[in-house]
């Protein structure tokens, strides 16, 4: 479908439709794991954030606690992460598992693959700038420079 200049000139256009390509050719990429990118992300965070509860994970991606509590289910349910007493009552501790470990090593290499293919048109130093350029996206904050 023909995309006009009013949708081109549109950076969060651009940028969800990069977004799309990007989540397509990684959730191909994780297929045989059985997990979606979003739950990779769960388990790299679990795994550098030892004993992080449910309520930080799901702040931390953005979804809401029943969210987060199905995909930990998921998780504990494939043998990947496992609860264990929290620093109250109340909450559970997150920990990765063995092969949780193995398979963050896995899935990151098959998602490092993607990456790199959907990347291959642009430079090392292009890559490097699109991220720098990426990590700046969003409102200022009060203590941001204005140029």
């Amino acid at each position: 479908m023909k995309q006009g200049t009013d949708l081109q000139s549109l950076v969060g256009y651009q940028v969800r439709r990069a977004n799309l390509r990007m989540d397509e050719d990684a959730r191909a990429a994780l297929a045989e794991h059985d997990l979606s990118p979003a739950k990779m992300t769960a388990l790299i965070l679990i795994r550098d954030n030892p004993g992080c509860d449910q309520t930080a994970l799901g702040r931390a991606l953005s979804i809401n606690r029943s969210s987060a509590m199905k995909l930990i289910n998921i998780l504990v349910d494939k043998g990947l992460v496992e609860r264990r007493p929290g620093r109250d009552l109340r909450t559970n501790a997150l920990a990765l598992l063995p092969h949780g470990e193995v398979q963050v090593k896995a899935m990151l290499a098959a998602v490092k693959a993607s990456d790199a293919r959907t990347t291959a048109r642009l430079s090392a130093d292009e890559v490097h700038l699109l991220r720098d350029l990426l990590s700046r996206l969003g409102p200022a904050d009060e203590g941001d420079a204005v140029e």
